[in-house]
């Protein structure tokens, strides 16, 4: 009788240590607390106290990949884009770290990414409701390219370095043409098509590039693919691309 009392009172025990740490810590899901609260007032241009809620959740939880991004999202808005820069790479930071973790089978890990998929799908939610307004850089379209990548990641055997995703490059190459780092947003903007070569916005602003830098036949070619995927490209671009081909 007592040797089972004891098994019993083992198995009490390790199933509350293993419970103990396979629920998540108050630190995460204070971050996350943050994170909803930085995502509802960016979307209504509360800039100050999105900025606020996302640093708050970012210290609590480095690895969040949406605290940074949301971080990115409100510099560019106010025009820090130096400071954006800064926001996006440590998003992809996060996202090569994180993957490294998943890659080891880190449940605390797996476990973050559908908390941060759950999170961006009431953003979503809120959106299409009409609850908040839609941003341009944080509208259903992005968010639906977020939230499938994040799904697709889920006990996805990672073998070597993946790409980094569409939505972190397109967002880091445009924070650096705003910065005026033609090169660098150039490259995060190949790396954007590397990705997902159906991503027109990333064709469009490739040629935009190419435009600004001389570079007029590559920007035509860009032109197209966007056209190709269904992107709308601006009237503007094509007249001012005719224009400056037309001088040179």
């Amino acid at each position: 009788m007592r040797a089972v009392c004891l098994a019993c009172a083992i198995t009490v025990l390790t199933a509350a240590a293993g419970a103990a740490q396979s629920a998540p810590s108050r630190d995460h899901l204070e971050a996350l607390r943050h994170l909803r609260l930085g995502q509802e007032n960016m979307h209504a241009e509360q800039w100050e106290k999105a900025e606020a809620e996302f640093h708050a959740a970012v210290k609590l939880e480095p690895s969040l990949e949406m605290g940074h991004y949301g971080l990115g999202q409100v510099y560019m808005n106010t025009k820090r884009f130096p400071e954006a820069v800064r926001a996006y790479l440590a998003c992809r930071d996060a996202f090569t770290a994180n993957t490294a973790r998943r890659a080891s089978n880190d449940m605390e890990a797996q476990r973050a990414l559908d908390d941060e998929i759950r999170s961006l799908e009431e953003e979503k939610t809120l959106l299409v409701s009409g609850r908040v307004k839609a941003m341009m850089s944080s509208g259903p379209i992005d968010l639906d390219r977020r939230i499938s990548d994040l799904k697709s990641r889920r006990f996805r055997d990672a073998k070597g370095v993946p790409d980094t995703p569409a939505w972190i490059s397109i967002a880091l190459g445009s924070a650096y043409f705003r910065s005026g780092s033609m090169m660098d947003a150039e490259r995060e903007y190949l790396e954007t098509v590397k990705a997902d070569p159906k991503l027109g916005e990333a064709h469009n602003n490739l040629a935009v590039v190419y435009m600004l830098t001389h570079r007029y036949a590559e920007a035509n070619a860009e032109i197209t693919a966007a056209e190709k995927s269904g992107f709308r490209v601006n009237p503007q671009l094509k007249d001012d691309l005719k224009k400056a081909s037309a001088r040179h």
